[in-house]
């Protein structure tokens, strides 16, 4: 363990409750919540890193419970962070812990409804809720996150959403309500490229399911054969025998340089 891990174990361990899924929020009043069940510190680290946490990053905890994914972006990735929490009093006691890491001004804390929180400025967004409510902020995720951001989840998986990387991990001590592993899932938020696009003498037409693509490709009127076409955040390309593209997506527009027959030539496709 690291001296800032470990100095940042040390305050969570001498105010910290015993807590659903990294507190999860019900969406309907009135609804039972299970008990909170808090992240092992060693994943808290781990799901931070695997989305490649740094100091330029805007860090979201959906269900945030005692705060320690926040505090730990703050301490010891050097990002701002915000935790979505509907208990007050959880709420409360991670501000409480916050200031005592010395992260008060960038680990923040909100009571809320994570179904309705605002996570539009959001470069990494963690969770750890239970199934119904990830399939339940699918959508929000998909459509209000920034194409780039990286989302991680803690032992649940998103319906129907390929993750870009997995990855299954001991639990170095024993942590209530955790068994010997933990799974994490990473996804990046693709840009949405379905449709049809023009450049120059290129003509696209790609079909999308989240960060899958498939595409047809002409030019000058004559089909050619993709044999590989991705799309990873903004990064866009594609590939066939003799030709190359890579570029970045924006909306309406993806703007990139060909590769064929030895020479590279910028093109830009427009919808």
């Amino acid at each position: 363990m690291s001296p800032t891990r470990r100095a940042l174990a040390a305050v969570l361990a001498g105010a910290l409750v015993a807590g659903v899924p990294a507190g999860a929020a019900w969406a309907q009043e009135g609804e039972r919540r299970p008990p909170f069940i808090s992240t092992p510190d060693d994943v808290v680290e781990r799901m931070l890193s695997f989305a490649g946490t740094g100091a330029d990053d805007s860090v979201v905890d959906l269900g945030s419970g005692d705060g320690r994914i926040v505090i730990a972006a703050a301490k010891i990735f050097g990002a701002r962070g915000l935790g979505v929490e509907i208990d007050p009093e959880l709420v409360a006691k991670s501000r409480e812990i916050a200031h005592r890491a010395g992260v008060g001004a960038r680990a923040l804390f909100k009571e809320g409804d994570v179904l309705t929180a605002d996570i539009g400025r959001a470069s990494v967004v963690t969770i750890y809720l239970l199934p119904f409510l990830l399939e339940k902020l699918q959508p929000k995720l998909l459509h209000e996150l920034r194409p780039g951001a990286r989302i991680v989840t803690h032992a649940f998986s998103m319906t129907g959403w390929k993750p870009d990387r997995t990855e299954t991990m001991r639990i170095a001590q024993g942590h209530p309500g955790q068994g010997d592993e933990s799974r994490l899932f990473l996804w990046v938020v693709p840009a949405q490229v379905r449709g049809d696009w023009r450049g120059g003498a290129w003509r696209l037409h790609i079909s999308q399911n989240y960060q899958e693509i498939e595409m047809q490709a002409e030019t000058e009127g004559r089909p050619l054969a993709v044999t590989s076409a991705r799309i990873d955040g903004t990064a866009f390309s594609f590939s066939g025998e003799g030709f190359a593209y890579r570029g970045h997506a924006a909306t309406g527009r993806i703007v990139g340089e060909l590769l064929r027959g030895g020479t590279a030539t910028p093109l830009v496709f427009t919808k």
